[in-house]
């Protein structure tokens, strides 16, 4: 018997319209071998141009979307920035993306940020005006 973990491929990964944009997941009943990292809905919106957050300054993070001690981040560092943009776009709702999220900062950093590949996967493929980053 085989049991080696396998993860499902790009192929098995439902990417379906929302209001505002796209939710991609895993359903276990189509990969019943998922765990929930795979399994765990990611959103984008439909175009890079409906962000709309700070590019600079200090910003808050609701609970929602970073449950850690101190959720306060300060843009002007660039760890500190690179960290905000990876947990927004692994933990936020389109809405959430739309509010904190920059186009110009996003597309500056996009290929220094340590995403999931169904993330990266996502937002190349669906959301306009990132392609070609």
């Amino acid at each position: 018997m085989d049991t080696r973990r396998t993860h499902p491929s790009f192929e098995q990964v439902t990417v379906k319209p929302v209001d505002g944009g796209w939710v991609s997941y895993v359903d276990p009943q189509v990969y019943p071998k998922s765990r929930f990292g795979e399994t765990k809905p990611y959103f984008a919106p439909e175009s890079i141009f409906d962000l709309r957050g700070p590019d600079c300054g200090s910003v808050k993070l609701p609970h929602a979307v970073y449950w850690g001690p101190d959720r306060w981040f300060n843009l002007t560092r660039r760890s500190s920035l690179r960290l905000f943009y990876q947990t927004v776009l692994q933990e936020g709702s389109i809405e959430d993306i739309n509010i904190y999220l920059d186009r110009e900062i996003l597309l500056s950093i996009w290929n220094e940020l340590l995403l999931p590949p169904r993330v990266i996967h996502l937002w190349e493929y669906k959301v306009k005006g990132l392609s070609n980053v």
